[in-house]
């Protein structure tokens, strides 16, 4: 159960994360709120916490190479956001300021996934 739990966390988490990062090109109904920005890296950190206090020992660096990868995606994402709205390739509709927030957020968790390796192996 909490493996479960703990997934719809993560991914409530990075869907707030996909949200954020797609608001300033105006392609949501809505502006996310102050509670989005709190959810993206509370809910996927307490979403990956609950995945990996559940898992087996030799699931938890698959599974947080998975979700640092997200991460970095995310980031990436961001990255080409700002890229395209910075070089006046694409029209933001609202500030940007969510992108790089979603690049920082994204980056540092993301770093943090992909660098845990396992005792023992290369």
């Amino acid at each position: 159960m909490m493996i479960a739990a703990g997934a719809v966390f993560l991914v409530l988490g990075l869907a707030s994360g996909v949200l954020l990062a797609l608001a300033p090109f105006g392609l949501l109904p809505a502006q996310p709120g102050p509670v989005t920005w709190v959810l993206f890296p509370a809910l996927t950190i307490v979403g990956y916490l609950m995945v990996v206090f559940a898992a087996r020992d030799a699931s938890i660096p698959l599974i947080t190479r998975v979700a640092g990868a997200a991460l970095i995606a995310l980031a990436v994402g961001a990255t080409v956001g700002l890229f395209l709205a910075g070089n006046a390739l694409v029209q933001p509709a609202g500030p940007t300021l969510a992108l790089w927030y979603v690049l920082a957020v994204g980056f540092v968790l993301g770093i943090g996934g992909i660098a845990v390796r396992r005792p023992g192996t290369d």
